[in-house]
């Protein structure tokens, strides 16, 4: 009984050594449990022309997090405009900036970028770059809404605009000081708040009651700024000029202030409030959005825009946005 029952068990040991050779062999990982990949085989960032799409050669990207505000790593592109850039945290956001590889300090590097959320296996990362053809954009800095203000877009464009004349202007200091704000109460049953075109509803850095606001308030607050700054600066409420009369402003040296919909998508809207002292009681939109406008390339426009950072849209696509969002615009002009 003993020495039969001794077989069998010869019979699996064997077996089992010969399979782990095997699979040693043949690099198969089938037996053990793999181990957690350590190696990070990097983002391709592929930075290319406004525009045309042309792949730049010999250019760097600097990383930052923008959790944290500081650059964690750079990489130099190739002659095909291909970098890889290693050591990024999955889930989290980072802001890519281009400047010329051997200008690494310029100004450029400062002032364009791309607002990226690292997710596994991503593929190119396409940085486009206004870097070659500078003279035929304005160097309006990135300002980010997020975190501090969900629904901040129109103060965070503004400071921008203002900050491209050299001021050191922070969103938090423009929403505090200059951003009319008014609360929506509930009165017998009706939500009661302020017109858009003269105060903000509710408060930019709630994601619950924070709404929007219209032109003639962002160009009365810049105004305001102006004023307290003691500059030359002139805020315009230029609303209503055509798609030609925005771009000939900004090819002067203009940056303008631009509402548009979120990703220039269909106006969105839901039941909004009364407005106070009236009658009227407008739909609410949904997806506003404020940029600013600050160059033209062929049938493309160049944003800063407060969530995503410098993007390029088509030409006729943004206008058509505009034109929905009741064609509104400022300009701020030395």
């Amino acid at each position: 009984m003993d020495k039969r029952s001794k077989i069998p068990s010869m019979q699996l040991y064997f077996c089992f050594v010969l399979l782990l050779a095997i699979s040693v062999m043949s690099g198969c990982n089938d037996i053990f449990p793999a181990k957690e990949k350590q190696q990070d085989d990097g983002i391709k960032v592929l930075i290319v022309e406004f525009g045309s799409r042309t792949p730049i050669p010999n250019m760097k990207v600097t990383i930052r997090d923008m959790e944290t505000d500081v650059d964690v790593t750079s990489a130099s592109g190739d002659i095909e405009g291909e970098a890889i850039v290693k050591g990024l945290r999955e889930g989290h956001q980072y802001l890519f900036v281009p400047s010329s590889a051997y200008t690494a300090d310029s100004e450029q590097a400062k002032n364009v970028g791309k607002v990226v959320t690292v997710q596994k296996d991503m593929g190119y990362v396409v940085l486009e770059t206004y870097y070659e053809r500078e003279a035929q954009q304005l160097d309006v800095p990135i300002i980010m809404q997020n975190p501090e203000f969900p629904h901040g877009c129109e103060i965070t464009a503004l400071t921008a605009a203002l900050n491209y004349y050299g001021l050191n202007l922070s969103k938090i200091e423009m929403a505090k000081k200059y951003l009319p704000q008014q609360d929506i109460v509930v009165k017998k049953s009706k939500r009661i708040g302020p017109d858009p075109a003269k105060a903000y509803a509710g408060d930019p850095s709630n994601k619950l009651t924070g709404t929007y606001v219209f032109a003639p308030v962002i160009a009365k607050a810049a105004k305001k700024v102006a004023k307290d700054k003691n500059t030359s600066l002139k805020a315009t409420n230029v609303s209503g000029q055509s798609a030609k009369e925005l771009i000939s402003l900004v090819q002067e040296g203009v940056p303008v202030v631009v509402w548009v919909t979120l990703d220039l998508s269909k106006p969105n809207f839901k039941e909004g409030w009364w407005i106070e002292g009236t009658n009227k009681n407008p739909k609410m939109y949904r997806n506003l959005h404020t940029v600013v406008l600050t160059g033209h390339i062929d049938d493309k426009v160049i944003v800063m825009d407060p969530l995503h950072g410098y993007v390029s849209h088509n030409e006729a696509e943004f206008f058509k946005s505009y034109k929905e969002l009741g064609s509104q615009a400022v300009a701020i002009r030395k």
